[in-house]
């Protein structure tokens, strides 16, 4: 028999091992060492008291993964992983675990959850939307060599050792996902690199790095000074200390720019995601 329950009082070591078992024959697989979760669940805002797990004779059979945070005002709850080890699939346990998590999210006064989901994942999609999950957008994920080089040196690259966010916000066009949002980079400040680009004084431009994943977090332009080649520049005094491969995860299809941007650095789109919401109240 299935019990529901959530998984404050499971090791993080049987919710690695679970992981990597339902993650492992995923549409792209990929498997998560101990340390690796623990950083997921410090930059990701993973509460295990919002977390849920199905269980067959006290083995961990499948989970959603939760974090927490204020968005837009708002207590909103993400989902961080979804999975059912192989051998249990086909008996709708993702649907009762979000049956029971919806009582947990109800009973702390959540206002909305939000998740992403792989294009392609049709069962995971239809379970979502029976759950009441409605499309927001559309998210492109980038990964790659950048080629060539930075035909820019009229501006200097210094170490950004704060963030000033009402000035960084103001250089984007989009919204980050929840991965690369404003919390995430808070929490994992001191793993990441993080450069600004400067006439003087002036900020034009930075880039916020995880060495660890080779993944870009954030990378945004003051608008009066794009089509400089101020992203390039930022992009290539990366790849002059980290090597050339990177990826960006979840930009917004609707930022045509961005893609013009990626793509013309030599990146290329390998997974297209559905980031979904549910209001809760």
């Amino acid at each position: 028999m299935t019990s529901i329950q959530t998984l404050e009082s499971c090791s993080i070591e049987k919710i690695a091992a679970v992981f990597n078992l339902s993650f492992s024959d995923y549409i792209i697989p990929f498997s998560l060492t101990k340390e690796q979760l623990e950083t997921k669940m410090i930059s990701e805002s993973i509460v295990l008291e919002l977390s849920v797990g199905a269980f067959e004779e006290d083995e961990l059979i499948g989970f959603i993964l939760h974090g927490y945070g204020i968005l837009n005002n708002q207590k909103t709850v993400y989902n961080a992983g979804t999975g059912v080890i192989p051998a249990k699939r086909g008996n709708k346990i993702t649907a009762k675990l979000y049956d029971y998590a919806l009582t947990v999210f109800k009973k702390h006064e959540m206002n909305n959850v939000v998740l992403e989901v792989i294009t392609t994942n049709d069962a995971a999609i239809k379970t979502y939307r029976n759950t009441g999950f409605q499309l927001i957008r559309e998210l492109n994920c980038f990964k790659g060599l950048v080629n060539g080089n930075s035909t820019t040196h009229d501006y200097e690259i210094r170490d950004l050792k704060t963030y000033n966010w009402q000035q960084l916000q103001s250089f984007w066009d989009i919204q980050p996902s929840w991965q690369n949002s404003i919390t995430a980079v808070e929490k994992l400040k001191d793993y990441l690199f993080a450069s600004g680009i400067y006439a003087g004084e002036e900020l034009l431009g930075y880039i916020i790095f995880n060495p660890d994943t080779k993944r870009i977090l954030q990378l945004a332009v003051d608008r009066a000074y794009r089509n400089k080649g101020i992203g390039r520049q930022l992009i290539f005094h990366l790849s002059s200390k980290y090597g050339n491969e990177f990826s960006v995860t979840n930009i917004d299809s609707a930022s045509t720019n961005t893609t013009s941007f990626l793509t013309d650095l030599g990146m290329h789109i390998f997974i297209k995601q559905y980031e979904m919401g549910l209001r809760l109240k």
